[in-house]
């Protein structure tokens, strides 16, 4: 078991290698470590994910999911957000920190942050199988003219 003075040195360590972009508010900073402890597990600190192990890369991506309804849901129904024990306020702040850190280009110029009431709206359900949900809208998104990778 790490003693708490090695678990914050780990913490600084991986706060540091997070993208350069984030902002030093303590919403984001919260958001962030949030990221950290709930997502950076299956993502990674840079959003690279393991593609080949069905977990995606969201970089330059992710802000595609935003500019349809059901992907915007898709989001914060993700199993591990789902199953983070995050409110719905943290929940929401940390989906809208990783969508605007990661999501690049693919960000859309009218995107809006979460709110905890549409995060407590979307988490109510989730997709029967979200690697087929994630499909079905990679292919919506696509066939839209987005440059999905």
């Amino acid at each position: 078991m790490l003693s708490r003075s090695s678990l914050m040195a780990c913490f600084a360590v991986l706060a540091a290698a997070l993208p350069a972009a984030a902002q030093d508010d303590p919403m984001s900073r919260r958001a962030r470590g949030d990221y950290m402890l709930h997502c950076s597990g299956c993502h990674d600190m840079d959003g690279s994910g393991h593609p080949a192990k069905g977990i995606p890369a969201f970089q330059d991506q992710i802000g595609y999911f935003t500019a349809i309804p059901e992907g915007r849901a898709m989001l914060m129904q993700i199993p591990g957000l789902l199953s983070s024990g995050l409110s719905d306020e943290r929940a929401a702040a940390v989906t809208t920190w990783l969508v605007t850190q990661f999501a690049g280009l693919s960000l859309p110029a009218d995107f809006q942050p979460y709110t905890a009431a549409e995060a407590k709206r979307y988490r109510e359900t989730r997709p029967v199988d979200i690697a087929a949900t994630r499909a079905r809208l990679y292919k919506q998104i696509v066939d839209s003219g987005y440059p999905l990778k």
